[in-house]
């Protein structure tokens, strides 16, 4: 019994290698998991990947409220600048020409005050016909 409470028993040999081996064993499947989660996610080295998403349809109502609203009025009927009812008589021409540019039919140019939409863009992006052609028709829904 003496020999039992002083005595400390080690690790065996065989006990030391499995240790080793599992050890050994985790890094391999961490390393490899780390680069193929890296591939996945499109890091260092791999190729690019890009999400799909459909493009939304443009809407004139939003467009019009996020940019044009502020001063033509919730229906334009005009506020700081004018109400917009003669617009729908004009063509998608000229009604792009004095939203991207700010000239009104006849080469008139409208106030400073109106942004020039070719320079500004909606919302920081560059403003496209489309964009145009839907705050347009909204306009004219109005009417």
């Amino acid at each position: 019994m003496s020999d039992e409470i002083g005595h400390e028993r080690g690790f065996s040999g065989r006990e030391i290698t499995a240790a080793v081996v599992f050890v050994v064993l985790a890094g391999v499947i961490a390393f490899t998991s780390f680069n193929t989660g890296m591939g996945m996610s499109g890091g260092a080295g791999a190729g690019e990947m890009t999400a799909a998403v459909a493009s939304a349809p443009v809407n004139g109502q939003s467009l019009y409220a996020s940019n044009c609203v502020g001063c033509h009025g919730a229906n334009a009927v005009g506020g700081i600048g004018p109400a917009l009812g003669v617009t729908a008589a004009w063509t998608p021409a000229e009604f792009a020409a004095a939203v991207l540019q700010g000239q009104a039919p006849g080469g008139r140019a409208l106030a400073p005050v109106m942004p020039r939409f070719a320079e500004s863009g909606f919302g920081g992006e560059t403003a496209t016909d489309e964009q145009v052609e839907a705050i347009h028709s909204y306009v004219k829904s109005l009417q």
